[in-house]
């Protein structure tokens, strides 16, 4: 008897039919949202996440967000374009029950992130009919430290994320319930006036959906799909084109970020692309989605138990993704939404923000907990340990550094309220780059100046013309040009130089603030410059009111709390009058470094440096005052250019100081 051939079509159905009934889940057959596990663990991690919110403002775009709620300007950059309307919106009616408006947007975020969690837990249900697989993925995105600590901050990722998960998980359902498809395109069109960088798989995946739609000539559902997205689209851009000043305004806005984002942050910036940029790039990309994406501790020397950890880690990762099935669909998606979301990262995104790395959690996470679902045999059931042992890694690295955010105030804010304790708000200027929204915030009783509105002239005129006793200048790194032009001529001299931080791990944008605290001259008193007892400054500690220009902040340099000097760096001290053995502890950062030592402007000694630790002696002759040390150094160099784009850091370095030792003399 003639067989008639089975279409191809009938046979992938048949063959996925067979897979999913032989999977070993009892609870296969039925929805998860009937079945309320996701609903459980979602309620578990908003638990979570409230318990170890941030009490503080974490990041710039943290500041313009609160600004926003009150006012809401793009223009101002508050917020920064596209503008987050459906992220603002959502704020003002938390922010109208919760008075406190860093409280409001953290409740926001931890709403967002448990919604995120169970949707996570939804989608790997989705794509696999495996409860066990959608519980597993849930629980390690939940413990991710990325995605834990951002669910605690003032930021837009975590509810952006929640919005596109909840985007792609209707627009997956279409498959199989096509009806779907109009409340899909609205929820992404709502979508995109989050983050756009999440909704990019959203953005693909309706495409397919509305091309599969044209093969089957469904001419009305495709139609009434791109109505419905344009009017979900048209309800937040057409207020944000009103509140910016008009259409034409808010695309200049677009534009000039758009430009910003692609000199500034991009791989094809400012840098002509070459084989050190791309080694830098891959660098960069490798160390953000390690240490902070994932809690790992880079920052200090590994121990073994360290590279235990990165091996297992390794391990787990390469582990799920050689074992999954790429011969599914879902499986192949996964992969494309996974690239979608890396490769723009990769090549457009700024590397030091981890939190742009969210978006690619939930498939690389559905990828390799589906891997591990596939053991075989009798040791499938090894998959919940292994599991387990990963949900455990995660929880041990997430909670310190959580804890933390709870906490620990945020770098800017500690010092904010530093000046604030000490420096009146009529007598000081505030000067700020990084930590400005911060400092518009706590100090907005203050004259405040913004660096990237300023060029040095301008701030430095700005600063003439007024009457300050103190200019408080924050993220001091950062106005390298600014305090040339206020060093010159000795005109204004620093009395505090303090370095505010926190575990980077928890954020790794500022981090570390630089705080110094300039005064005149000719209102300085030697007295505010007196040699410590012991005679000795610690460059690598809080000595930093002897410091003049040419000093980055304190760090561990080889194992040593150090200061890093530039080529010309200077030092400042009240000595009595006589003889001193002046001794340095410096290491060398360019091999053949030598420095010249003026004292007072006069040449004192000159000295060939090692690039090792070493002590470095002259003898010199003050009287009454301020003794004035100039060490000019031969030689600078940056440590990306010497190691061809192996090291991020750019700046100029010319030497590692530890400590200067002043010994009297005796005749």
């Amino acid at each position: 008897m003639y067989a008639a051939p089975i279409p191809a079509r009938v046979q992938w159905l048949a063959r996925q039919a067979q897979l999913t009934l032989n999977k070993p889940d009892l609870l296969a057959r039925r929805s998860p949202v009937v079945q309320g596990w996701p609903l459980v663990l979602a309620l578990a991690a908003l638990a979570l996440y409230l318990a170890t919110r941030s009490l503080s403002l974490d990041d710039f775009d943290s500041g313009s967000f609160v600004l926003a709620l009150d006012r809401f300007d793009p223009v101002l950059q508050q917020p920064q374009p596209p503008g987050f309307p459906v992220y603002v919106a959502p704020g003002r009616l938390v922010h109208a029950v919760v008075p406190d408006p860093v409280a409001a947007l953290t409740l926001l975020s931890a709403i967002g992130g448990a919604a995120a969690v169970g949707l996570v837990a939804v989608l790997g249900w989705m794509l696999t009919h495996r409860a066990d697989v959608g519980l597993a993925a849930g629980v390690i995105f939940a413990l991710s430290p990325i995605q834990w600590l951002t669910a605690g901050k003032a930021l837009s990722d975590v509810p952006g994320l929640a919005l596109s998960l909840a985007a792609l998980a209707v627009l997956w359902a279409v498959r199989t319930r096509p009806r779907w498809l109009i409340p899909g395109a609205a929820l992404l069109g709502l979508s995109l006036g989050t983050r756009l960088q999440a909704n990019l798989p959203g953005l693909l995946l309706l495409a397919w959906l509305l091309w599969d739609a044209r093969r089957a000539r469904r001419w009305s559902a495709i139609g009434l799909a791109l109505i419905v997205l344009g009017m979900a689209v048209a309800l937040w851009l057409i207020p944000i084109a009103q509140a910016a000043g008009g259409l034409d305004v808010y695309r200049d806005l677009i534009d000039a970020h758009s430009e910003h984002v692609w000199e500034s942050d991009s791989l094809f910036g400012a840098e002509p692309l070459s084989a050190t940029t791309l080694r830098a790039r891959a660098k960069d990309f490798l160390d953000t989605f390690l240490v902070p994406t994932l809690g790992l501790s880079l920052y200090e020397p590994l121990t073994l138990a360290g590279w235990a950890q990165i091996a297992a880690l390794i391990g787990f990762i390469v582990g799920g993704l050689a074992l999954a099935d790429y011969r599914r669909a879902e499986t192949r998606a996964l992969v494309v939404w996974l690239l979608v979301v890396i490769v723009p990262l990769f090549l457009l995104e700024s590397l030091n923000r981890p939190r742009l790395m969210l978006p690619a959690l939930p498939p690389l996470i559905l990828l390799v907990i589906g891997g591990w679902a596939r053991l075989p045999g009798r040791i499938a059931p090894l998959r919940w340990a292994i599991w387990g042992i990963a949900a455990l890694g995660l929880l041990l690295e997430g909670a310190p550094l959580a804890d933390t955010l709870h906490r620990v105030e945020a770098p800017p804010t500690q010092a904010a309220a530093a000046i604030r304790a000490q420096y009146p708000p009529d007598q000081t200027l505030v000067a700020a780059a990084g930590s400005f929204r911060t400092a518009q915030i706590e100090l907005s009783e203050y004259q405040l100046v913004y660096l990237y509105r300023f060029d040095a002239a301008a701030v430095a005129d700005l600063i003439a013309g007024g009457d300050y006793r103190y200019i408080a200048v924050l993220d001091r790194e950062q106005f390298a040009g600014v305090m040339d032009v206020l060093d010159a001529g000795g005109r204004y001299v620093p009395v505090i130089d303090r370095t505010f931080s926190r575990d980077p791990r928890v954020h790794w944008q500022h981090s570390q603030v630089r705080l110094q605290v300039l005064t005149p001259a000719d209102q300085l008193q030697p007295d505010d410059l007196r040699l410590p007892p012991a005679g000795r400054i610690d460059l690598g500690g809080d000595d930093g009111r002897y410091l003049g220009r040419g000093w980055f902040r304190p760090e561990s340099v080889g194992g040593v709390s150090a200061r890093w000097a530039e080529a010309l760096s200077v030092v400042r001290v009240t000595l009595d009058p006589g003889a001193y053995r002046v001794t340095l502890r410096a290491a060398a950062y360019p091999a053949g470094q030598a420095i010249t030592v003026r004292v007072n402007g006069e040449i004192v000694a000159e000295i060939d440096l090692a690039q090792d630790w070493a002590d470095h002696s002259f003898t010199l002759d003050v009287g009454n005052g301020i003794t004035t040390l100039e060490l000019e150094h031969a030689r600078s160099e940056s440590p990306y250019t010497r190691t061809q784009g192996g090291s991020s850091d750019q700046r100029r370095l010319a030497a590692a100081y530890d400590w200067i030792q002043f010994e009297p003399v005796g005749e």
